[in-house]
């Protein structure tokens, strides 16, 4: 089971942008392993607030 984790700045999770990443991250799992896989692909979006992500050593 593939299992794809995604973390991302929250405010780039909109409804839209849920759906789109959810199917395309699948795609590229069914392309790189076989469509046998898509019904066993996870995906996961975990969205964080700007100020708890660190970048190059200050906060984002």
């Amino acid at each position: 089971m593939p299992l794809i984790q995604v973390s991302l700045y929250e405010d780039r999770l909109t409804p839209e942008t849920r759906r789109a990443l959810i199917g395309e991250l699948t795609e590229a799992a069914v392309r790189a392993l076989g469509p046998e896989c898509r019904d066993v692909t996870w995906v996961t979006l975990q969205g964080i607030p700007r100020d708890q992500w660190g970048i190059g050593g200050t906060p984002g």
